[in-house]
This record gives structure tokens, C-alpha cells and sequence, in this order.
């Protein structure tokens, strides 16, 4: 039997940290790279060891990216939390709304 991750919750909370990733990502900075594709894999793979390398390769970026990330993903989720709409579970979040300034860059 396979396990899967299916508490909405958490797929949620990973859709929120990989487009945080994403609005903070520079191209050229493997750990970002790195923390970028293990939380895509565990989105699609919904595989508690995908999200356990996700945490993992978040712990490996730097602090101050880290920092970002988790402030971008702060407002991700307040942004979610006033929408209240239906939570996705497929993939990464509509792009656009709530960007700010950090805009994301691909490698």
C-alpha cells in the first residue's frame, strides 16, 4: 500500500511554500533550485518522503532567503484565507495576484 498525503491542510500549505519559492527564486542558487523542484515532486507525488526532502532542502537555503520565503508565504496564506474559496490540490496556485515586487525568475 502506498502512502499518500491527503490532508488538505498540508497539500495546501505546500502550494503556498512552492509559490513563495517562486516569487523569491534567483536563478544560479542551487539550493533554491533544489527546495523549488523537491516541493513540486511532493506536490505531485503527494509523498510524505517528497515533503520530508522538501523540508529538508528548506532547511539547506539560506537564512535570509528563508526568511523571504516564509514572509511571501505569509501573505500567500492570508490571501487564501480572505478568498476562502475551494482549496486546490493539483499543482501550484494561480499565478499573479499578491506578487509584490519580488517577481519569480526561472533558472
Amino acid at each position: 500500500m502506498r502512502l499518500t498525503l491527503d490532508d488538505e491542510a498540508t497539500l495546501c500549505s505546500v502550494e503556498i511554500l512552492a509559490e513563495a519559492v517562486e516569487m523569491a527564486f534567483v536563478p544560479g542558487i542551487l539550493e533554491l533550485r533544489t527546495l523549488r523542484d523537491s516541493l513540486n515532486e511532493a506536490l505531485r507525488t503527494r509523498s510524505p518522503a517528497a515533503v520530508r526532502l522538501a523540508y529538508s532542502a528548506f532547511s539547506r537555503v539560506d537564512r535570509d532567503f528563508r526568511d523571504k520565503i516564509a514572509h511571501h508565504a505569509l501573505q500567500l496564506a492570508a490571501l487564501r484565507r480572505h478568498s476562502a474559496g475551494p482549496m486546490r490540490t493539483g499543482g501550484t496556485p494561480p499565478r499573479g495576484a499578491g506578487r509584490g515586487i519580488d517577481e519569480p525568475r526561472r533558472a
